[in-house]
């Protein structure tokens, strides 16, 4: 799959990066945390980060023997 065709998987909106802390860039929500407290935060990542967590989860899914399904970041 081409990077841009991964990246389509994606939803963008403008926001931070929460790996490489960028800011004013589009981005895509990977996650929340929810502190002891109780307080939210939403985890999300840019097309260049995108591109090397997908690479990371498939490389670990050859190495395990598990499917690789792209564009499940967040899921």
């Amino acid at each position: 799959m081409t990077p841009d065709a991964l990246l389509s998987l994606y939803e963008w909106q403008a926001g931070a990066c929460f790996r490489c802390a960028q800011e004013e860039v589009y981005v895509t929500r990977i996650d929340r945390i929810v502190t002891p407290s109780g307080d939210t935060y939403e985890l999300a990542a840019c097309g260049a980060c995108v591109l090397d967590l997908e690479l990371e989860r498939q490389r670990y899914a050859e190495r395990t023997g598990r499917g690789y399904r792209p564009g499940s970041l967040g899921s």
